[in-house]
């Protein structure tokens, strides 16, 4: 994923995470999805992702958001498992 100046976060491409962007939450359900940056969509559960960096609860996570993520394997096949969120850009 390329940084643009028109985005309003501060990703650092050389950390160790793979990027993408959370496209849709599901607080109701307790899920999210993030699309990778070849269009592949990833779910994940707020129980089980230990996220990183602003966010401190799921709650904190808004769609639309680059994150850097890690996957795993899980009784229901791959998930991320680890988030990583970036700071925003000082206007």
């Amino acid at each position: 994923m390329s940084e643009t100046n028109d985005q309003p976060w501060t990703i650092d491409p050389n950390d160790q995470y793979h990027h993408g962007i959370v496209t849709k939450l599901f607080p109701s359900n307790n899920t999210g999805i993030v699309r990778t940056e070849s269009g592949r969509e990833l779910t994940f559960s707020y129980q089980l992702v230990i996220l990183f960096g602003e966010a401190k609860t799921p709650a904190d996570l808004t769609e639309g958001e680059p994150v850097g993520y890690d996957l795993g394997w899980t009784s229901s096949g791959l998930r991320i498992t680890k988030i990583k969120t970036y700071p925003k850009r000082a206007e």
